[in-house]
């Protein structure tokens, strides 16, 4: 099914297809590859055991349902995808059926597409700062809306924090530590109600509290007096709500939901965002070898001292995430299959790789 997935995209390319066509290419590419196999990878990765059996059968799923909804619109290309999996065509199968939603499954989609806005969010806040996601950090503070806060989502946090990469992820009751709502009124919604005194009224949002300003987000009403004393009358489409920063951290908020990530590297961060620069290019220097995915290697590096020692105390770290049967820091291997100079962090640094024959 992984390979399937890999190509459907190549295969769809040669069939045109519809607009309502477009929103299953969304689901394969946005929700099934970039996020469900690619999130959960660890479940299909597997070399010295089996892959999930239960992630597997999701995936299988998924794609046969795909290609039974593209067979009217993409005939060879489904046809093809539903062979490989089910070993008839699609074109003598039935149309999917929806199984219904229960309230289970539609509190972890709530749930679940929080996590992914506040994903999106802390990208966004670390590529502002350009601070790359391989780095480590020590905290993150979030805020959503009250209805997707719950058990089920506190349980999905620790994909959120594999996500962006963080080491510590707090929930937050409400973003008023980490950012102050503003009011910018609309003028023509006012202008409807208030005519020539609109400057009036948009003068005295101003006055609009946080709590009130929240409760026009949400869709409900507000009423503050100007310094005159006058009353005027607020709803959602008058007034929009704007957030200023109000901490160092590094800031992302769209409406409600916002994502806060404290930027102070510690050493021992530093050490292990090294960690992870060398696994990134360790892993391009097996594609140019032309290494299986399945290849064990042996590993040498040499450069300044701060990523040797980096690379010792992460050593289990990158042998485990590059299938490295041993790694020395400090030493090339003479007989590398592939030896290269990089840059890591601004410092040279070199690796040298050989395909492991079952020596010691």
């Amino acid at each position: 099914p992984q390979e399937v997935a890999g190509h459907l995209g190549d295969l769809l390319a040669v069939e045109p297809l519809g607009q309502p066509d477009l929103a299953i290419m969304d689901f394969v590419v946005d929700d099934l590859s970039n996020w469900y196999v690619r999130v959960t990878r660890e479940r299909f990765w597997a070399p010295d055991s089996q892959a999930d059996a239960a992630a597997v059968a999701t995936l299988r799923e998924c794609l046969v349902a795909v290609s039974r909804l593209l067979a009217p619109a993409a005939p060879f290309a489904s046809d093809w995808l539903h062979r490989s999996l089910a070993g008839t065509s699609v074109h003598l199968s039935g149309w999917p059926v929806a199984a219904g939603v229960s309230p289970a499954d539609d509190g972890l989609g709530a749930a679940m597409d929080a996590i992914r806005r506040l994903a999106s969010l802390a990208r966004a806040a670390r590529e502002t700062a350009k601070l790359r996601v391989r780095q480590p950090l020590a905290r993150m503070q979030v805020a959503v809306p009250a209805g997707a806060r719950g058990p089920i989502f506190d349980r999905l946090l620790v994909i959120l924090q594999a996500e962006v990469n963080v080491k510590q992820i707090e929930p937050v009751a409400s973003d008023t530590d980490l950012v102050r709502l503003k009011p910018r009124a609309n003028f023509r919604s006012l202008g409807k109600r208030y005519g020539k005194d609109t400057p009036l009224a948009a003068a005295a949002a101003q006055r609009l509290s946080q709590d009130q300003l929240r409760s026009l987000e949400s869709g409900g009403s507000a009423e503050v007096r100007d310094e005159n004393g006058r009353p005027f009358a607020y709803f959602g489409e008058d007034v929009a709500v704007e957030r200023q920063v109000t901490t160092d951290w590094l800031v992302a908020s769209d409406g409600p939901f916002v994502a806060a990530l404290d930027p102070a590297i510690t050493p021992a961060l530093a050490a292990e965002g090294l960690a992870r620069e060398l696994v990134s290019q360790i892993q391009r220097l097996r594609r140019e070898a032309g290494y299986a995915v399945t290849d064990r290697i042996v590993l040498g590096l040499t450069g300044p001292a701060v990523v040797l020692e980096a690379a010792r105390t992460h050593a289990q770290f990158i042998q485990d995430e590059t299938l490295a049967r041993r790694l020395t820091a400090g030493t090339l291997d003479p007989t590398a299959d592939h030896r290269q100079a990089v840059e890591i962090e601004g410092q040279a640094v070199t690796i040298s790789i050989r395909r492991h024959d079952g020596d010691t």
